[in-house]
């Protein structure tokens, strides 16, 4: 079905894009063979309405042609039309409020009940819904459904009332939304409009998944797409990709869901549709959350945030930033996921959206369930049932009655917490959306399973088994069998158990397989959009240049009006400027002898800042005498705490070494299996103590120590190095390898160069990867420097931590077992010896570190 569904999109779209080409060639092909002034303007305005879609910059620059010839030609109707096409333009950047004045100048050139009047009040609703101003929207919808009907204009009202059901569907309003779409689908039928019968059956839909009623919702984009493919519309074509891949991840098939929003994202790559751009970013990040990929998803949703931010749409912002907050709540960032909810919340309040306010609510009383504060989580869960139960969200409702049976499950209310999920999983029942009642049955199992009730846990995993098996969906096929294999697991039927979660097993790495191999396209996607986000900033600028030039030209002939202006005042000022200047002779000389006597007053002040000056200088003095003395003090007090340090180092490695000792004498004369797993962890904790205050003596030596030089052999040191670690480089399998080009002999400090190569390769080790792991030295001479490279394909480091990662105790890995030492050690003897350290990295692509040390051939050889 799917390989279906994409190979006719991809038909159309390719049809669609060479119709709507031969439309624009066609277009131009009159207007370089026109001459007629008006036929001149309405072919621009044309043109500048078939390149909106996909060049918004190129239909731009058209309607200002259009514009300026209007003008030019005194031709008011199409100027108004070219100044709407220009206001459109603005609203499609986010501009609203330009949208809005531009709009209004339109319908200032001259007062008419026309077409053209009652589309401006349509668009200009659209620019109030999209700035969040429902109020002024609805007024202005009004306004055009009033003007259409008077003038008796069967085409445009259908047209504003579906403008206006998008306003009520924001506002949660389905029943008056439905009510109005039923009554235009016989007015659609009748002008056999099907390009206004798919875009109403899309918005029924919408209602429809809105209320649950997923089969009908099915149905309804089902009968929206096959019109789609008739009139082979674009914009139609993506609403059925959008509609669709909602649909699939309404039930759970989340890679289906994925490839279709990817097959949605890459016909946008060619338009210029930001907005569609926002809300497929946030239904992709949806997929990977559910996937609990969270890495992924909130790259999606900050994309998608900077994009609702720019364009300025707060609706779609405060929907991102709630998902984005789920995001950061399933991976344990409490406090970034709260901070996302709140400004959400702030927007919603703002905007009066009470299912948005509903969702915020919900969201809060999630992240109070996991700081285990019941009590609030209880508080939100209720404020967000009685919003849904006001709205008729019967969906909501029965996920609030679930998270509410959450709390009374932590609080070990096993009746309350039955009671919730029972009639939760009724509403569900009613509604019928198989993929939440297998949902539903799934969470009962467990709950049932954990009460040791395997008889009702048995009844409900097999309802969730005929649900998933019913709807195909594999998360829900998935999440049943781990039920199962759980469910088997405390009954102590470990085989079945076992059978259970590798059906599990399998079908989770066939869900990842499938989502992996649509990367490449995804990827190809992302790369084309950001392309296309390149063109039109590029377009930007030179429409800036050009308007900047148009702006110099007018300069100049403001200028040369200026300037035959001024050669007439000129004249006049030339005589109002010579009996002036007698006067002005007169003032110039007062103000000589008041400069002279300025200039004493000024000397007199220079000799007194001398003095001053001469008694700062002697106070400095005295200071830096002090500083000295101090300076010396501290001196003193760092070598006491160096040696205080050292020999503290020496004295705690004795009894360590000791347990060390104890350990592995336990290992021979020990039998008690018990006893020599106790044994093995003394042994390696005192194996980490110890590493711990050979780094804290390496801290010191780095700090205290004088540098003794003579040659240094790189290679040696680093197979010393590999050798000490050897045990862990076997065990994870870690491939070795030295390159030396160093054609001069190496003179610095040795046991400083084994410190350095020793603490990078420890860390490789640490981050090593699980696949073909390696460690690669390389050593270079270039000039008066060693370069020193030691390179891994381990888990590497994200960009944002490269500055931190040589401060002491800092680990930009949270599963790190290291105490965060080791760089810093690394980097102190580095500037020791008066070199520099860099690193190269990328998360998942291995880590290079690269040192440079002077050679210093000036020292002798001890």
């Amino acid at each position: 079905m799917t390989r279906l569904l994409a190979a006719f999109i991809l038909c159309i779209s390719f049809l669609a894009a060479s119709a709507q080409q031969r439309q624009i060639d066609s277009l131009s092909a009159r207007l370089e063979n026109t001459s007629n002034t008006k036929d001149r303007i309405d072919l621009l305005n044309d043109l500048a309405h078939a390149y909106y879609d996909y060049d918004s910059e190129r239909g731009f620059e058209y309607a200002s042609q259009a514009y300026d010839l209007a003008t030019e030609a005194r031709d008011n109707a199409r100027r108004r039309r070219s100044l709407t096409l220009k206001g459109y333009y603005y609203y499609a950047k986010g501009n609203f409020s330009k949208a809005l004045e531009t709009y209004r100048e339109s319908a200032a050139i001259e007062y008419a009940r026309d077409d053209q009047a009652g589309y401006n009040n349509v668009l200009m609703g659209n620019t109030f819904r999209s700035m969040a101003l429902y109020d002024s929207a609805e007024i202005y919808y009004a306004r055009a459904i009033d003007l259409f009907r008077e003038i008796k204009s069967e085409r445009y009202v259908p047209f504003t009332l579906k403008n206006r059901v998008r306003l009520l569907l924001i506002k949660w309003q389905n029943d008056e939304a439905e009510r109005i779409l039923t009554d235009l689908l016989p007015i659609y039928q009748r002008n056999k409009n099907k390009n206004g019968l798919a875009d109403t059956w899309f918005l029924m839909a919408e209602i429809a998944k809105n209320k649950g009623e997923y089969d009908r919702a099915t149905q309804l984009v089902n009968q929206g797409c096959q019109t789609a493919e008739e009139v082979k519309d674009e914009f139609l074509q993506l609403n059925c990709l959008i509609n669709t891949g909602n649909l699939r991840f309404r039930i759970g098939n989340y890679p289906e869901a994925l490839k279709i929003y990817i097959q949605a994202l890459g016909i946008l790559k060619s338009k210029d549709m930001p907005l569609l751009v926002t809300q497929l970013y946030n239904h992709i990040g949806d997929v990977y959350r559910a996937l609990d990929d969270n890495n992924v998803a909130l790259r999606y949703y900050n994309e998608a945030i900077r994009i609702a931010k720019q364009i300025n749409i707060p609706y779609e912002e405060a929907k991102i930033l709630g998902n984005l907050a789920n995001a950061y709540r399933t991976d344990g960032k409490l406090g970034e996921a709260e901070k996302a909810i709140q400004e959400s919340m702030d927007i919603r309040t703002r905007l009066e959206d009470e299912h948005g306010l509903s969702l915020c609510y919900t969201s809060l009383g999630q992240i109070r369930l996991q700081q285990k504060n019941l009590s609030e989580a209880e508080r939100y869960f209720n404020l967000a049932l009685e919003i849904r139960k006001r709205l008729n969200n019967r969906e909501g409702v029965s996920s609030s009655l679930f998270n509410l049976s959450l709390v009374f499950a932590a609080r070990k209310d096993i009746q309350r917490t039955k009671e919730y999920q029972m009639e939760a999983l009724e509403i569900e029942n009613s509604i019928g959306n198989k993929f939440t009642m297998g949902f539903s049955n799934n969470r009962l199992a467990m709950l049932f399973t954990d009460l040791g009730d395997f008889a009702t846990a048995e009844k409900h995993l097999r309802l969730g088994e005929k649900f998933a098996n019913e709807t195909k969906s594999k998360t829900l096929i998935m999440n049943n069998e781990l039920n199962w294999s759980r469910f088997y697991e405390k009954k102590g039927n470990l085989k079945a158990s076992l059978e259970r979660y590798k059906r599990y097993n399998a079908i989770h790495d066939s869900i990842h397989n499938d989502i992996g191999a649509q990367r490449l396209a995804e990827l190809q996607a992302l790369y084309m959009m950001e392309k296309k986000d390149q063109e039109i900033a590029m377009l930007s600028k030179e429409r800036q240049l050009q308007e900047n030039e148009i702006q110099l030209q007018r300069s100049k002939i403001n200028l040369q009006n200026f300037i035959i202006i001024a050669g007439i005042v000129g004249f006049v000022l030339l005589c109002v400027l010579g009996a002036l200047h007698y006067g002005y002779t007169k003032r110039l000389q007062k103000a000589n002898r008041e400069i002279t006597e300025q200039k004493e007053e000024i000397q007199s002040q220079s000799e007194e800042l001398i003095d001053a000056n001469q008694t700062i200088a002697e106070i400095n003095r005295k200071l830096e005498g002090k500083i000295e003395e101090r300076t010396q003090a501290l001196s003193q007090a760092y070598k006491e705490l160096d040696t205080f340090f050292y020999r503290s180092s020496h004295d705690f490695r004795r009894p360590l070494t000791t347990f060390l000792g104890l350990a592995e004498v336990a290992k021979v004369t020990v039998k008690d299996h018990n006893a020599l797993e106790l044994f093995e962890k003394v042994r390696d904790t005192a194996i980490n103590l110890d590493k711990m205050l050979v780094k804290l003596q390496s801290i010191s030596d780095v700090g205290s120590q004088q540098l003794v030089y003579k040659e240094v052999f790189i290679k040696d040191i680093f197979d010393t190095v590999c050798d000490s670690f050897r045990d862990e480089i076997h065990r994870r399998n870690i491939k070795t390898s030295v390159e030396f080009r160093v054609p001069d002999a190496f003179i610095s400090y040795p046991a400083m160069v084994k410190i350095i190569i020793e603490n990078l390769v420890e860390n490789a080790i640490q981050f090593s990867s699980t696949e073909k792991p390696f460690i690669k030295l390389k050593a270079v001479q270039t000039a008066e420097y060693l370069t020193l490279e030691i390179q891994d394909n381990g888990q590497g480091i994200g960009k944002e931590f490269h500055e931190q990662i040589f401060d002491m105790y800092y680990r930009a890995n949270e599963r790190s077992k290291g105490n965060g030492l080791g760089l810093y050690i690394v980097k102190k003897a580095v500037e020791k010896l008066g070199g520099s350290i860099s690193v190269s990295s990328v998360p998942l692509g291995g880590t290079t570190f690269t040192v440079m040390l002077p050679m210093e051939h000036q020292f002798q050889l001890s």
